[in-house]
């Protein structure tokens, strides 16, 4: 998948299917658009493209109500390359092109720039000035390219979509979010040093600083981690404060289950499963462990009805 920020670097030689989003968290429905974009592409002998934005608009236009963001740019990218695009169109979103009319995008980077000859999009798309343009906008261009409206996706009855999935997560129900996601909640970071109290206890844990928005809420989780691109590791991950040490800075502390974890490590993937619990204040450390290990035999039950087929798998 080629990678382009301009549309001179896209340098799009010949005709293509396109489709044009956020692809926030890149989750089913954006998947069933990408799918069709895809597919459509090879039956014409065409190009697939996406396009998606940086930063996120409303980021851009009204960052006091910017959505926390599922995925990071370098997260979206390598789940974009999944998806068998051929190019992925990254428009920087900055003032002069928050003015685009709706038909001056369409000509300029529809038509003219990634000689689109047929767009694929979902029912709710809106582009342009105000967001002003929608599907209707788009097929006022019939004579130039085929409109594709896709629709949305259910699962279990809720239409996938990037703002429920946030609700789920910021509520900790994570599980229901990576049905909708269609694969595991995934936050990336760097690991660093922490307060050293793991090992005093004899489960020494791997601390980890974020690089993405939304992370889930506080409380403890199945997980796994995979350090420096390593296989992953099962592990228990405690989102939190540690109200037992009378703490108030949020933490992501991770205790591997069986494997062995390098002492050098710069970079992590934290995959999170399942919730098992939320966060509590303990009487003492004793108490702590005791809890610790509960919660330790429960996430390997969980990973052993996962291997044996009891649990759904998203990735």
């Amino acid at each position: 998948m080629k990678v382009a920020t301009s549309l001179a670097d896209a340098d799009v030689s010949h005709p293509s299917v396109v489709s044009i989003g956020n692809f926030d968290g890149l989750h089913l429905g954006h998947r069933q658009i990408l799918k069709t974009v895809v597919e459509r592409a090879r039956d014409f002998g065409l190009q697939s493209v996406a396009m998606t934005f940086s930063p996120h608009p409303i980021q851009f236009l009204a960052p006091d109500r910017a959505p926390r963001l599922i995925s990071t740019l370098d997260q979206k990218i390598r789940l974009m390359s999944g998806t068998g695009i051929d190019l992925l169109f990254i428009a920087h979103f900055d003032q002069a092109f928050s003015r685009l009319s709706p038909e001056h995008f369409v000509r300029q980077y529809l038509i003219e720039g990634l000689k689109a000859r047929a767009v694929c999009v979902g029912g709710n798309f809106n582009f342009g000035y105000r967001q002003r343009g929608t599907v209707d906008t788009l097929r006022e261009f019939k004579s130039s390219f085929e409109v594709i409206e896709v629709p949305p996706v259910r699962v279990r009855g809720t239409i996938v979509s990037s703002s429920r999935i946030r609700e789920l997560v910021s509520a900790g129900e994570v599980w229901a979010a990576c049905r909708l996601l269609g694969r595991w909640i995934e936050i990336d970071g760097k690991i660093v040093s922490g307060a050293g109290r793991g090992r005093t206890m004899q489960v020494p844990t791997l601390n980890l600083e974020p690089e993405n928005e939304l992370i889930p809420s506080v409380g403890v989780y199945v997980t796994r981690i995979s350090l420096d691109d390593g296989p992953f590791m099962n592990a228990v991950t405690n989102i939190g404060v540690r109200p037992t040490f009378g703490e108030t800075k949020l933490t992501i502390e991770t205790f591997v289950l069986k494997d062995r974890v390098p002492e050098q490590t710069a970079t992590a993937r934290l995959h999170i499963l399942y919730r098992l619990r939320d966060e509590k204040k303990f009487a003492s450390p004793d108490e702590l462990r005791a809890q610790i290990a509960f919660d330790v035999q429960r996430a390997q039950k969980f990973f052993r009805l996962l291997e044996q087929g009891g649990g759904e798998r998203h990735g």
